[in-house]
């Protein structure tokens, strides 16, 4: 299986994020498909609070009608074996240090005219301190400059958290987003992938995802990482279980 390399490190550094071409196999993406299009359809148990369906499409259990699978390795050990893929957990000890937890994961899809995700930072919605998770996205499909490829500001990870004082609504729900006067265009760049690459990024880049206007989907499987030592600053009756996947457990965290 591929592996990063030491230019590639020093691009997270630098930029934010880098790209590990071919960290899945052909066997392994289409048994990753397989499961979240069973999920998808319900022929698998799996918690409907957990299954978001894109804003105007049929509230009907079909692939091309969700958004969202959210938490899917809490629910199914499947994907907790993918976070364990030696790998993603290389690549993760190199960006992040020797000690590793599974912070959460979730499944993207965007389905032939699948909506935007306006630019944003993992870490206004992910309340861990310090603000440095790691995210694996592995591409399930082909991702294009028309399908709803992610976009990045690249650096933008050394400017702290940004205001997300926007409203942004998906659907009738309300979500947030950075104000656009807040984005140099003229920096972000596309993340181009074949299935089975994988993307990492920082929590602090600014990102965003545009449409798909293509005729087929577009779907992606973000797990995040976490180093040991880091720590929940939500509320202590709402703290989570983080497995620790690899190294030890640091004092003061959770």
């Amino acid at each position: 299986m591929a592996r990063l390399t030491r230019t590639q490190i020093e691009q997270y550094q630098c930029d934010g994020y880098t790209v590990l071409e071919k960290a899945l196999n052909d066997s392994a993406v289409a048994a990753l498909r397989s499961r979240v299009e069973a999920i998808a359809a319900g022929d698998l148990p799996f918690p409907t609070e957990c299954i978001e369906f894109d804003p105007g499409a049929p509230q009907e259990r079909h692939i091309d009608n969700l958004r969202k699978i959210n938490n899917p390795a809490r629910h199914d050990p499947f994907f907790m074996d993918h976070a364990t893929r030696t790998n993603l957990l290389d690549a993760a000890e190199a960006l992040l240090g020797p000690d590793i937890k599974f912070f959460n994961d979730q499944l993207f899809i965007k389905g032939p005219g699948g909506i935007e995700k306006t630019y944003h930072q993992d870490s206004a919605y992910f309340p861990i301190e310090p603000m440095a998770i790691l995210t694996a996205w592995v591409a399930l499909d082909d991702v294009t400059l028309k399908n709803g490829c992610l976009w990045v500001v690249p650096g933008s990870h050394l400017e702290g958290l940004k205001e997300h004082s926007d409203k942004w609504m998906v659907g009738d729900r309300q979500d947030q987003k950075v104000p656009d006067t807040a984005i140099d265009r003229g920096r972000e760049q596309p993340i181009l992938l074949k299935a089975g690459d994988c993307s990492f990024h920082h929590s602090l880049l600014l990102h965003r995802s545009g449409a798909n206007y293509t005729a087929t989907r577009r779907r992606g499987l973000a797990t995040h990482y976490m180093g040991a030592h880091s720590r929940s600053t939500g509320e202590p009756e709402e703290q989570p279980d983080y497995p620790l996947l690899r190294g030890q457990q640091q004092a003061n965290s959770v």
